[in-house]
């Protein structure tokens, strides 16, 4: 019986032995894989963003955005719709932190292309779009100090069924 104790001990302490490498982790290198070269490959947001349009109205004009999230990656479609106006149409892509949504917004108007930097808070199923100081570094627009934007209460960007956007 004595036997039994101290081979059963042995097994739960084999099983357990941390010290052993794991074999699953003998392969991982920061230079490949789907995160190659990320340092904060988990970020953890108390916002579950989800894949689908988001509408902003403010009188005449509006303004869409479809979004497609894997991880903490975005991708999608923004468009402004300017009633006395040219129009803003363009392709988002980046990454959401803590409950930021922060992309480069690459958008065509009057025939020029452009790259800005958008940053929306995410509350629920609603965005509201963060505004502040601009400046360009290295041919994109950028907010100054993203630490201190506002974020536009008025005019949300909500949830809806993409089927229902306003052309």
């Amino acid at each position: 019986m004595k036997w039994w104790w101290i081979s059963t001990l042995w097994l739960f302490w084999a099983c357990n032995d941390n010290s052993k490498p794991n074999a699953d982790n003998n392969n991982i290198d920061s230079t490949t894989g789907v995160h190659a070269g990320a340092t904060d490959t988990i970020v953890r947001s108390s916002i579950a963003l989800k894949d689908g349009c988001y509408e902003m109205i403010m009188k005449r004009d509006t303004a869409t955005l479809s979004l497609h999230i894997q991880d903490t990656a975005v991708s999608g479609n923004l468009n402004y719709r300017w009633a006395e106006k040219d129009h803003n149409k363009g392709t988002i892509k980046g990454y959401i932190r803590d409950s930021l949504l922060i992309a480069d917004y690459t958008f065509e108007s009057e025939g020029i292309t452009s790259v800005r930097e958008a940053v929306f808070k995410l509350k629920g199923d609603t965005l509201f779009q963060g505004v502040g100081e601009l400046t360009e570094q290295n041919g994109k627009i950028i907010f100054k100090q993203k630490d201190q934007l506002q974020y536009d209460k008025t005019f949300p960007f909500i949830r809806v069924d993409c089927q229902q956007l306003h052309p």
